[in-house]
């Protein structure tokens, strides 16, 4: 497996082109009429407190690249076309708006716009306790030279990872070579090291490749294609890092005290992340909600894949927030977005949130135990009005429709329990069927056009997917198929659903460049830990070709002292830590090389024959494992079979 290259830049000239249809632009007038615009509260916190932000028009990596653009979203300081949903739109407004900005005074800043994701500084009595630090290296070397300039360059305490996602750590090295100290500590959630590599690694790549589609990776800032996530504006690129924690919050009630600021931890496994942790600053009232409150409807499940959070145990967290710190705090900031200031905003802000993720759990089970299924739940349910209208409690990023499916999938799995569903035919085959049962290629395009007349866009999507699957070939289908995820996208409040829907447009019209932005690389393969490693390694085989082939290595890492045994039989490769007594092969070599020889370039027998690497039994034992090992496939179809 050779390891697929960065590639970085947006391609240029991508924006969908068709046109809104009379459909679309009437359903994004009847947003208009929904929610109150006139409401300009979000905008004032959003520019409260601003400092100053980078000359240019983008966040440069070291090398001359873009990382984030900034002026890329000009086009957004008008109002909203319709080509997009209004609500969306303001919500993009708000989170281009960027530099660094002052939360509390003389004590807590912020840098946003430069990423997806926030990095907050805290003042402690004689240096910096930082939040989360972006998702790259550029962003925050970036956000953290404005903090040095217009406030100060003072020693990092401490840095706080509130949770395992790659936006929250990935700009760690930049921390390091900036601050004038090397020795401060990494506070994160007790298990953040293990999540961080089964959610990112083990599924790594197929995660990539929908994260494109989530994230509008092909498609270029404008009214017709991105115009943000609704969490943010899109992710930062260039280089990332990772770091080991130094402490571990492990549970509710903890503290601690780094250079006379005192916080205080609430800890909220099985929420945003598999780990979390949110943290109340007593001598500021200050509290910070990581992702688990943010300024819309977060993920139970993300579109680019992830574990199904848990909608109960996440409003719980928000309540033990409000019980703890709900009479006391007077600033609530978060990783991303922008802060809420004042008790009787924050609490009924903390208030909806709880109960919006509760709603979603609690009346996806009501709804199940009355036998609908996730198709007819996901219809049936709608946030309250009082819930529903304010703007932080909008579907932004989440959606309730994706989510209280995520929540079905929790209890019930992916069987809907009709037996219809059980065993259906794969998508080639029954789109086959289905034209064929509708008189043919030519019917269904009769049937699709006529309902595409009507603005029946979701029933038109069904048609022509079969189609599309059934004849692939067929680019009158692929085509009106793509005007159809264009009309979608244009109505999305969701921002991952926009970007779905026009890169899905894009990848049926052939005008899509392939985006590999690979998290799985080489780095990262070696950064796991062995028993990790060797999982990584397992999920490689392709079974099939594996059939038949038998062979016991043992391992001895000579640069961490570990020692392993790889088991390949039955298809399978199994591991144990720990040597096996009879081996058809031992190795002693770094865990370096060893990472080459099964994911790089480097020969086994070649490896074999270097310097201060021992070898003893057959080293075509190791071929035997890689010639059982398929490539990963980065640009697999989606919309095409």
């Amino acid at each position: 497996m050779v390891f697929a290259s960065l590639l970085f830049a947006l391609p240029a000239g991508l924006s969908a082109q068709a046109p809104a249809t009379a459909f679309t632009a009437d359903a994004n007038d009847a947003v208009r009429e929904e929610l109150d615009f006139a409401d300009r509260r979000d905008f004032e916190d959003a520019y409260r407190g601003f400092i100053a932000t980078v000359d240019g028009p983008a966040v440069m990596t070291a090398d001359g690249q873009v990382s984030y653009t900034l002026d890329g979203w000009d086009f957004l300081d008008a109002e909203a076309p319709d080509t997009a949903n209004p609500s969306l739109w303001r919500q993009s407004q708000l989170n281009s708006i960027n530099g660094l900005f002052e939360v509390v005074p003389g004590k807590v800043y912020q840098v946003r716009g430069f990423d997806i994701a926030n990095m907050s500084f805290v003042r402690t009595d004689n240096g910096w306790v930082i939040i989360d630090v972006t998702t790259a290296e550029a962003p925050a070397e970036a956000g953290y030279d404005l903090v040095k300039k217009y406030v100060g360059d003072f020693p990092v305490k401490a840095v706080i990872l509130t949770h395992p996602h790659g936006d929250h750590y990935g700009g760690i090295e930049a921390i390091r070579r900036g601050a004038p100290n090397d020795d401060f500590e990494i506070i994160a959630p007790k298990g953040f090291m293990e999540s961080a590599q089964s959610e990112n690694v083990m599924a790594g790549v197929a995660m990539t490749r929908r994260a494109t589609y989530m994230y509008g990776m092909q498609l270029e800032p404008g009214p017709r294609g991105v115009i943000g996530t609704g969490l943010g504006q899109t992710i930062a690129k260039g280089s990332k890092g990772i770091a080991r924690p130094t402490d571990e919050i492990a549970a509710t009630g903890e503290k601690r005290t780094i250079d006379g600021l005192e916080m205080e931890f609430i800890y909220a496994p099985d929420s945003e992340a598999p780990v979390e942790i949110m943290i109340y600053f007593p001598q500021l009232k200050a509290f910070c909600t990581a992702e688990d409150m943010t300024h819309n409807i977060h993920n139970l499940i993300t579109l680019r894949g992830a574990k199904v959070r848990n909608g109960l145990l996440w409003s719980k967290h928000i309540d033990k927030a409000l019980e703890l710190y709900g009479d006391r705090v007077e600033v609530s900031f978060a990783s991303h977005h922008w802060p809420t200031w004042g008790n009787e905003n924050i609490v009924r802000y903390w208030e909806a949130q709880r109960d919006m993720y509760r709603y979603m759990h609690d009346q996806t089970l009501h709804l199940a135990n009355r036998g609908l299924t996730p198709d007819e739940i996901a219809e049936e349910i709608r946030l309250p009005r009082s819930l529903d209208t304010l703007f932080y409690n909008r579907g932004y990023y989440g959606t309730v429709s994706h989510n209280v499916k995520s929540q079905y999938q929790m209890y019930f799995g992916w069987f809907d329990g009709n037996p219809a569903n059980l065993n259906p035919l794969p998508p080639t085959e029954l789109g086959r069927k289905y034209v064929e049962a509708m008189g043919g290629g030519r019917q269904v395009m009769r049937v699709a056009q006529e309902a595409y007349d009507r603005g029946e866009y979701r029933w038109v999507a069904t048609l022509l997917n079969n189609l599309v699957f059934a004849e692939p070939d067929n680019m009158e289908a692929r085509r009106l198929l793509a005007d159809t995820y264009t009309q979608l996208g244009y109505q999305a409040e969701s921002g991952p659903w926009r970007n779905f829907y026009l890169t899905g447009a894009k990848e049926l019209t052939g005008t899509g460049t392939p985006y590999t932005a690979q998290f799985v690389t080489g780095q990262v393969v070696g950064q796991m830990d062995t028993d990790t490693l060797l999982d990584f390694l397992a999920i490689q085989i392709n079974g099939e070709q594996a059939s038949g082939k038998e062979a016991v290595i043992n391992l001895k890492f000579t640069d961490t002292g570990e020692e392993a045994a790889l088991m390949l039989k039955n298809g399978v490769l199994n591991h144990r830590m720990r040597r096996e007594r009879d081996a058809d092969l031992s190795m002693e070599l770094p865990k370096t090389m060893f990472v080459d020889m099964l994911f790089g370039e480097d020969v086994p027998a070649t490896v074999a024959e270097k310097a201060g690497i021992e070898v003893t039994g057959d080293i075509g034992a190791v071929e035997l494992v890689r010639s059982s090992m398929e490539p990963s496939e980065p640009n697999f179809n989606i919309v095409l079979p």
